[in-house]
């Protein structure tokens, strides 16, 4: 199973807004991208913190957490035990890197619009064993390979905007 997560106007500001604090706060405690080899105009850095921020807040607001974007301390789950990932993919895969936590649950969503759909998750030892890599200490797992959101050790908290999703197919 999937969850479809649609955020208002204000929710998605306020999440787009954490991710503008995410990116400056890294820019200036100087931190290092995942592939410090790859050129900086393909680093995508703004995108990348505010597009992960609003799928934080889905699956935050998908849980019942209060979302706490990771500003200052990036050793926190991004949302209570897990660690999210987000993309705009049209083929989504959820990346698991050398540094990540083995043992932490990853969940990926797919992001469009107001809408983000969280497409199921994974451990991060289960990323690796099943998944391929994709370069260098980046493995990658297809949708069809994660576990349904029905199976994470978490209360789904159902509501209009928060709905089952019932279609195999990626968004």
């Amino acid at each position: 199973m999937k969850v479809l997560v649609t955020l208002t106007e204000q929710e998605l500001e306020e999440a787009a807004l954490g991710g503008v604090r995410r990116r400056i706060d890294a820019i200036k405690n100087k931190r290092r991208p995942n592939q410090p080899n790859r050129p900086d105009h393909e680093q995508h850095w703004w995108e990348s913190d505010i597009m992960g921020a609003i799928g934080e807040f889905a699956v935050a607001k998908a849980l019942g957490e209060q979302w706490r974007p990771t500003i200052g301390d990036v050793r926190q789950k991004d949302v209570g035990d897990f660690e999210v990932r987000t993309t705009q993919l049209p083929q989504p895969v959820l990346r698991f890197r050398s540094h990540n936590d083995p043992q932490s649950k990853y969940i990926l969503c797919s992001y469009k619009g107001n809408q983000v759909l969280i497409q199921g998750w994974l451990p991060g030892h289960t990323i690796r064993a099943l998944g391929y890599e994709a370069f260098e200490n980046c493995w990658v797992a297809g949708v069809d390979q994660l576990y349904s959101m029905a199976d994470l050790n978490a209360e789904i908290e159902w509501s209009d905007t928060v709905r089952p999703y019932g279609h195999a197919r990626a968004r």
